[in-house]
């Protein structure tokens, strides 16, 4: 029985544990501890009490507080949770530098017999129940820093709070209970405003999911004008389908802000290679695949670049990661539909776009639903075809207007037609409040939102604008310079007014435009110099991108110089903004990502300080532009840089050498450098190194030079060979197994173009220094020893190496496949495997049509044409041509690879005669031009074809076999012996004996 001073009420109990009191008594005393202890209890209640709490009594180093008495609120379960997410928030402020304490927290709301004398006076034992036995084990049962959550208090505050279960735990005394863990306060989803329209728009969406479950690559882009509500659309369809299947969600911001690789990282929710690798590999069983998937999604993502992958030319390297993103999207969505949500599309860097494009094209189940702005779709070039979907949103109906406006708290006529339709518009009006004149923009309407709330936390969310759109509680402190404590209720207050969102570890601006007015608030200089700060105070070190924008901002011109004025702390920022722009650009560039890394670097140049950084921008200008083969740009920066270096200390040696792999690229060139210009850069290089004693910079210099002038003078390459020997014994000196390696592939590569292998135990030792080379350096590798093996008439030991190759570019891009298989096609045509290669070129043919946007090169046209001579020399003429048909343009000559096919079909081909004559060419299309000629009964042409193969060398025995037999045939068509092919049956080239045998009359 209660007395009249007692009451039953639904309180809120709330026990509190500071962590770490018994550890630190022995290392900071009683006496030092007993002082912490107190201040610490003094904030601890302070915060409570400033939620509405009291604090009941403190036992040992736990406090006990209650909320809904004396005084109750229709929100004090909520009020509890807000409090301890204060306390975890306090905790951390003090982890970087404060007090040394952690608290452990439980929570639940229940019945309890509360003494209303004792809480309007002592306070002490003012509430008995079973809810503060309740809560004061789950406080026991939390970890440091970790809130538990009873059942009661858990469904009381469900709509307001984010709450993770963490199972039934036994509590002592009292059972089995379910218990849930706080995540953070402020969802408050039961303010949030129903979805209203749009009915139409959702079943396009929800048609577009059915074409994807049934195992479809769909593209849905949701257009519209800024507000429009399409983020809100893709919310609900979400909503709707999300529960089913696995989402993925991503949101691009203008690249200068983040960088363009911020929406791939969020894509795949790493930012580091191990964690990558790790989450690849718990997906996939094949070790080459996952390496592949892997070295792709980190070139894409700016995680981390991959040598083989950098070293390819642009085309055959975004297959790769073409490649590398079908397979990783065909495991997420192995058991469930895939749906990967990009929110304003628009602001994505031109290479994310294409990569989306080319993954929904064909490509493995997957929905992609991108929000933009109306522009986009027909700017992006996005192919169509049935599994595209563009659905631009309309304003709102005038009914549909009326009842958002309503539910938003106004909906008179004047806020309905001035927002047209436009959702957020009209919730932003419905808010602004009644009376007096409307806003006459979005904008506007915004700003007059912001007007309503208090100047404090105006400044608060305007200085939180410069960390970005998503920031922490931290980083709004310490931009506004405020209390860390104080500044989480204030953000609280901000989500509940819809100017924030909660999200992941901290908050992020409602809409963009809520992030640009509140950032448009701020003075010119108070901006710039929380820029600074932020830069200093807050961005890793190691975030280039981050601290390249927020440098930027800080110092950026013209603004900067009366910003700043006189500081003496100038020069010290612009060498800091200098190196943020140089090492994001760089790293931009290391990616591919060229028109991002322009930008910044131009803006590096705008900050450089002497001539030294001036040279360091002009150089990264230079090999940027090289990367995309703006070949005369390239060499011009990169000359400015030589002569700027020059002028201001020692040149690096890498300066030189990159000058001469620009020039290597000669056919790039609308200028090229003369000869002698780039001599002199050779020549001036070496000595440097040699004076150095570098050995390792003199092959890389050695290497390119020689590399230029095969290129260049592709009639004389011996100049080149004294200049590779040379690079291969600087190589070595070096010590650098790497430099040895790629010195000794340069010189293969050479020797086989010219149609010279060399001796195998070349390749034996190459591959004895392969160590760190990822896959697709082993499968060229395999590739240059398999043609070398096959030349010297080792076919078993050739054929080990196709196979080998072959498996290594199973997981890789179209383009690499096409590269091991031509080899496989070659073996099939010497030896007569008429079958196999009917079935390989059918399979690249397949591969070729569905990969329509890939740049094949000659290694796709020989397959197709083997084939076609497969079907030729079966008297299956459409078949035939419909191959030849099927050889993709580009970088392929396909009269020079045609020629044998063609003529077993009797087509003449002009044109290849005039590209034979128009420049050196290597064996093998001299080889081919002899066996047409041969085809054709032209003994004459043949012989002549024969001597242009140039030397056969030593151990080039298939060679050798091929020129006695093609001086057979001429001899046989002039009347001599009939030929018995011997040395190439000897070597088992059986189909190649075949292709000789037929004689054809040409058509003209």
């Amino acid at each position: 029985m209660t007395t009249a001073r007692e009451e039953r009420r639904l309180v809120t109990a709330m026990f509190v544990d500071v962590v770490g009191s018994t550890e630190l008594v022995t290392r900071m005393g009683a006496e030092r501890l007993k002082r912490e202890l107190g201040t610490a209890f003094g904030e601890i209640a302070t915060l409570i009490t400033s939620h509405g709490g009291t604090v009941e009594k403190y036992i040992g180093d736990a406090v006990y507080a209650l909320f809904g008495a004396p005084i109750a609120h229709e929100d004090d379960p909520l009020r509890a949770l807000r409090a301890a997410e204060a306390l975890r928030e306090w905790c951390a402020a003090g982890a970087a530098g404060g007090h040394p304490f952690a608290v452990r927290v439980g929570v639940e709301t229940g019945e309890a017999v509360v003494d209303l004398e004792a809480a309007a006076t002592t306070k002490q034992q003012m509430s008995v129940g079973a809810v503060v036995n309740i809560a004061a084990r789950l406080q026991q049962r939390a970890e440091p820093g970790e809130i538990l959550v009873g059942p009661t208090a858990r469904e009381a505050t469900d709509a307001s709070a984010d709450l993770e279960s963490v199972g039934d735990i036994d509590l002592k005394g009292i059972g089995p209970l379910s218990v849930w863990r706080l995540v953070r306060t402020g969802v408050v989803r039961a303010k949030a405003l129903p979805f209203v329209g749009r009915d139409a728009e959702l079943g396009l969406l929800g048609h577009a999911y059915q074409r994807a479950a049934k195992g479809r690559s769909v593209l849905a882009v949701v257009s519209g004008p800024p507000g429009q509500g399409k983020t809100r659309l893709v919310q609900e369809f979400l909503r709707a389908r999300g529960a089913g299947s696995r989402v993925v969600t991503a949101r691009c911001r203008p690249a200068d802000e983040v960088g363009v690789f911020a929406p791939v990282r969020e894509m795949l929710g790493v930012t580091t290679l191990d964690a990558l690798a790790d989450q690849v590999g718990r997906m996939c069983s094949d070790d080459i695949e996952c390496e592949r998937v892997v070295a792709g999604l980190a070139e894409s993502a700016g995680i981390a670049a991959a040598r083989s992958l950098s070293a390819l030319p642009v085309a055959e390297r975004e297959d790769e990661i073409v490649q590398a993103w079908r397979r990783y999207v065909g495991l997420l969505g192995a058991s469930e539909v895939l749906i990967l949500a990009v929110d304003d599309i628009h602001w994505a860097d031109p290479s994310l776009v294409r990569l989306i494009d080319r993954i929904t094209f064909g490509g493995p189940r997957v929905l992609v639903v991108a929000t933009a702005r109306p522009e986009f779709a027909e700017a992006a070039g996005i192919r169509p075809s049935g599994d595209r979907f563009f659905i631009e949103l309309e304003g709102l109906d005038r009914d549909e207007a009326k009842q958002l406006a309503e539910l938003a708290g106004r909906d008179d006529d004047r806020v309905v037609d001035r927002a047209e339709g436009n959702p957020l518009f009209l919730v932003e009006l419905a808010r602004a409040g009644s009376g007096g004149e409307l806003p006459l923009t979005l904008q506007g309407a915004l700003g007059a939102r912001l007007d309503q709330i208090a100047p404090a936390d105006r400044a608060l969310l305007a200085f939180a604008a410069v960390a970005g759109e998503r920031f922490t509680a931290a980083d709004a402190a310490f931009l506004g310079q405020r209390d860390l404590v104080e500044v989480g209720r204030t953000l609280t207050r901000l989500v509940d007014l819809h100017f924030l969102d909660l999200g992941g570890a901290g908050y992020r601006f409602h809409h963009g435009l809520v992030r640009d007015v509140a950032y448009g608030r701020l003075l010119t200089a108070e901006r710039m110099k929380a820029h600074a700060r932020f830069a200093r105070g807050r961005v890793h070190p190691e975030d280039a991108e981050s601290l390249a924008h927020h440098w930027w901002e800080a110092l950026r011109p013209p603004d900067g110089e009366w910003v700043w004025g006189a500081d003496p702390d100038l020069v010290a920022m612009r060498h800091e903004g200098f190196a943020a722009l140089q090492a994001a650009a760089q790293r931009h560039a290391d990616h591919f990502a060229v028109d991002a890394a322009i930008e910044l670097v131009e803006r590096a140049v705008v900050l450089a300080s002497n001539e030294r950084e001036l040279a360091e921008a002009e150089q990264l200008l230079g090999t940027t532009y090289r990367r995309v083969l703006r070949q005369d740009d390239a060499w011009t920066h990169q000359t400015r840089a030589l002569d700027l270096f020059r002028a201001s200390g020692p040149v690096p040696l890498g300066v030189y050498h990159d000058l001469l792999r620009t020039a290597a690229y000669f056919g790039a060139f609308r200028t090229p450098p003369t000869d002698e210009r780039v001599t002199e850069v050779a020549a001036e290089g070496a000595a440097a190194a040699r004076a150095a004693g570098d050995q390792g910079a003199l092959a890389r210099i050695l290497r390119a030079q020689a590399q230029y002038l095969i290129n260049r003078f592709n009639e004389e390459p011996e100049r080149a060979e004294p200049l590779i020997d040379a690079a291969v014994d600087a190589a070595e000196a070096s010590g650098d197994p790497q430099a040895r390696r790629t010195t000794l592939i340069t010189k293969t590569s050479v020797r086989r173009i010219q149609g010279r292998p060399l001796d195998l135990a070349v390749f034996r030792e190459i591959e004895a220094l392969l160590g760190d080379a990822d896959a697709l350096e082993r499968m060229d590798f395999l590739r240059m020893r398999a043609q070398s093996e096959f030349l010297a008439g080792d076919l078993a030991a050739s054929e080990r190496s196709v196979i080998e190759s072959v498996a290594l570019a199973d997981p890789m891009g179209p383009h690499n496949r096409t590269h091991a298989w031509a080899n496989a096609a070659t073996l099939f045509q010497a030896q007569g495997r008429w079958p196999e290669l009917i079935e390989l070129a059918h399979r690249t043919e397949r591969l070729v049509k569905e990969n329509a946007t890939s740049a094949f090169c000659t290694a796709a046209g020989q397959i197709l044409a083997g084939g076609a001579i497969a079907h030729a020399l079966r008297g299956e003429r459409d078949e035939a041509l419909g191959l030849l048909r099927s050889i993709p343009v580009g970088d392929i000559e396909p009269d020079l690879i045609t020629m044998v096919p063609r003529a077993l079909l009797g087509i003449a081909s002009p044109a290849s005669d005039q590209k034979l004559r128009e420049k050196r060419w290597a064996w093998w299309e001299w080889g081919s031009a002899a066996m047409r000629a041969v085809v054709f009964g032209r003994p004459d042409d043949a012989e002549a074809a024969v001597r242009r193969m140039g030397p056969i060398t030593v151990n080039s025995n298939v060679q050798r076999a091929y020129a006695e037999a093609v001086g057979e045939a001429t001899a046989g068509m002039r009347g001599g012996p009939t030929p018995t092919f011997a040395a190439l049956r000897q070597l088992g080239l059986t189909g190649w004996i075949q292709i000789l045998q037929r004689r054809v009359d040409a058509e003209y």
